[in-house]
């Protein structure tokens, strides 16, 4: 990944392995520019191989901790998959923008204890006409709240995807996933093989990009990034040369 694991972070060209590249095809082109598809190769794909690899189908319930700028792309993936979507997050603007997008329930866990947060999940997940077993929970916070909310809300039969990333550490009990049978993973980033797929599913229309990302000159780059810090952007920045 260019800026993590190799240089270029930021760069205005790069080399690049082939097999990590594929086509955009002209039906997405038509509904999207160029620059606005630069978020498909992370903010869009990383939670559609979390949605996959949890083999979440339709009509389970799909619990997503944060909908930010990208849990509101795993909330539209849910949904499209056909599942009964419930958004967690402190903004009521995020949850307001995500119930316009697939979620049936918001749940906005500011202030709330553990019981109270599971409570309120449980009630939204009943009202969207799922079961109290078998969920899939998706964390894409990227904070150590939503990472211990996420493995607090596993229950019998649960699979917890681990998607946003933080460096703070957690106390949690392990033999949670033994006593509910649950399994827990995370993904770094996506699978480029799958890159076709997500075009595909822009194309037919099953993910909006564009009311989600914002163009910026590269050149501004530091008042960019010092927004992002905090926690100012409203919508996810790309930075164009």
């Amino acid at each position: 990944m260019p800026g993590n694991d190799r240089h270029g972070g930021f760069a205005s060209h790069l080399v690049v392995p082939a097999r990590f590249l594929c086509p955009v095809p002209e039906a997405v082109l038509a509904k999207n520019e160029l620059w606005e598809l630069a978020v498909v190769s992370d903010a869009i794909t990383t939670p559609y191989q979390a949605v996959q690899r949890s083999g979440l189908t339709a009509g389970e319930p799909a619990i997503v901790i944060g909908v930010g700028g990208i849990g509101i792309h795993g909330v539209q993936i849910a949904a499209a998959a056909g599942a009964r979507v419930v958004a967690l997050d402190v903004d009521p603007d995020r949850l307001e923008l995500a119930s316009s997008h697939g979620a049936r329930a918001a749940v906005n866990v500011s202030g709330l204890g553990v019981k109270e947060i599971r409570a309120q999940v449980a009630d939204g997940v009943k009202a969207a006409g799922g079961g109290k077993h078998g969920w899939k929970i998706f964390e894409m916070s990227g904070t150590r709240a939503g990472q211990e909310t996420a493995f607090n809300l596993a229950g019998f039969g649960s699979t917890i995807a681990i998607v946003g990333f933080t460096m703070d550490r957690l106390e949690v009990r392990l033999s949670n996933l033994m006593a509910f049978d649950a399994t827990m993973f995370g993904n770094w980033g996506c699978d480029p093989a799958l890159y076709p797929e997500v075009l595909d599913w822009i194309a037919a229309g099953r993910i909006q990009v564009g009311p989600f990302v914002e163009r910026h000159p590269l050149d501004a780059i530091n008042e960019v990034l010092e927004a992002a810090h905090g926690g100012k952007l409203r919508r996810r920045a790309v930075l164009v040369p």
